[in-house]
């Protein structure tokens, strides 16, 4: 409200004050845009990643897990927390791939995220 000039991506991921993912998704979640997801709603859980997606519908997170399969060849699948909220977990064998994808975007403080 404070900087318009963010409305249109308001306008894209809101649809009545609810939290949506957009049909779009695959073209323009960005390797940058995935370093900044985790950087803010990602959290090392072992050896692999956990991506809290708790406010979208299951539509909404079948349309994530096939972006991040598809477009960046990541193995994951749902988890869910202990309120049975979903969750999207990066397996371990596929750490290695999304941390070449993402190293640069990301911010010095933040990089224990990705288990260096």
């Amino acid at each position: 409200m404070q900087l318009p000039c963010f409305n249109v991506f308001k306008d894209i991921f809101y649809s009545s004050n609810i939290k949506k993912i957009p049909d779009n998704i695959y073209e323009i979640l960005t390797p940058r845009g995935l370093a900044f997801w985790i950087m803010d709603d990602g959290s090392l859980q072992g050896s692999g990643l956990h991506l809290n997606i708790y406010a979208f519908s299951n539509e909404g997170v079948d349309k994530l897990m096939f972006v991040l399969q598809d477009k960046f060849n990541l193995r994951c699948s749902i988890h869910y927390n202990r309120d049975n909220k979903p969750r999207i977990y990066i397996f371990k064998e596929s750490m290695d791939n999304l941390r070449t994808l993402i190293i640069t975007y990301f911010v010095k403080e933040m990089i224990y995220k990705l288990g260096l």
